[in-house]
């Protein structure tokens, strides 16, 4: 990846710097141009980009980095003094529409990479699965980023590394 120019936002530009790449900040709809001109050779991004987003119009193929597990939080936050300003019924049934939310949002990003990834695959774009060797190369890189991770949230009395051990447990059961 040296050298090569990768769009990446927020974070994973660690990870973009980390293998040797060079970050490019663009916002979503303007990294299809930026694909088509040059102004970035790549991008980081599920697969859902390249269909929702139209990017598998100017890219010719794909690389699965499960190594490194590339991916996005979602989250809804509210105000801690306004929900506690709720009565205990409204905050029930809140947290009931979340627990139901996670799970309906999870199987649609599911669904939306699916179609992402056989959107590329009918244009004739290839799929790359980085090799072993390979996959552990990358794996070595960004774990001082993933230390450092475990690092902070520990110092703000959070279990990091039992975080850590949740994604890469899952990501090992669910890759192909």
């Amino acid at each position: 990846m040296k050298g090569t120019k990768i769009r990446a936002s927020g974070s994973i530009t660690k990870i973009v710097y980390a293998l040797g790449g060079s970050p490019v900040g663009t916002t979503m709809p303007e990294t299809y141009d930026a694909l088509r001109t040059g102004v970035a050779d790549g991008a980081m991004a599920p697969y859902e980009a390249l269909s929702g987003w139209k990017w598998g119009e100017v890219i010719t193929s794909s690389t699965e980095c499960y190594p490194i597990a590339y991916t996005d939080i979602e989250f809804v936050a509210m105000n801690k003094d306004k929900w506690n300003a709720l009565p205990a019924d409204i905050q029930k049934i809140i947290e009931k529409i979340n627990e139901e939310w996670i799970e309906k949002q999870g199987r649609l990003w599911d669904e939306l990479d699916k179609e992402g990834k056989e959107f590329t695959l009918k244009r004739g774009n290839k799929i790359q699965t980085l090799s072993a060797q390979e996959g552990e190369r990358w794996k070595a890189k960004v774990q001082p980023l993933i230390d450092d991770y475990i690092k902070t949230a520990k110092a703000k009395g959070l279990p990091g590394d039992e975080a850590i051990k949740f994604v890469r447990d899952y990501v090992k059961a669910h890759q192909k």
